[in-house]
């Protein structure tokens, strides 16, 4: 199967209120096709080194902050306080899913404010990128979130 064929091929695994055309949320959040996901991850995720299992490199690579979370409600508070400036300003995320067959997604940051656990259950992995600014957030589900600013070319 190739790249491009494998890219998206089970939305089903998003969660439900990604899926939900009729409810407020779901019809803001926007599902990139594979080109779009290319050319997000190009202006975010791919300035970054890889380290094994699909996460960025953290050793080769400095970062703005690390945090942890212990259970879902700290998870929930620990996204509502790094999203908070982008809420406030009415801006979209993209949410980039480490399992390549997710299509990568993009919404308003108080949608994936109010959803962070749906989201954090759809894992395994992924990431965050307030779109237009200069950070990527990673969240791993071993509880490890890590800020750092984007590489530049």
């Amino acid at each position: 199967m190739t790249e491009s064929s494998s890219y998206a091929s089970h939305p089903e695994y998003l969660p439900n209120f990604i899926n939900n055309p009729h409810g407020d949320d779901g019809r803001q959040v926007v599902k990139l096709n594979h080109a779009e996901n290319r050319q997000l991850a190009a202006a975010s995720l791919s300035r970054f080194p890889a380290g094994a299992g699909d996460v960025i490199d953290f050793e080769s690579i400095s970062y703005e902050d690390r945090l942890w979370w212990d259970d879902e409600e700290h998870w929930a508070r620990t996204v509502a306080e790094l999203l908070s400036p982008y809420v406030q300003r009415g801006e979209r995320v993209a949410i980039i899913w480490g399992n390549y067959v997710m299509p990568a997604v993009t919404m308003p940051a108080d949608v994936a404010v109010r959803h962070a656990q749906d989201i954090l259950d759809a894992g395994p992995h992924f990431w965050i990128y307030p779109l237009g600014d200069s950070v990527l957030i990673e969240c791993l589900m071993d509880g490890q979130v890590t800020v750092a600013k984007i590489p530049s070319d």
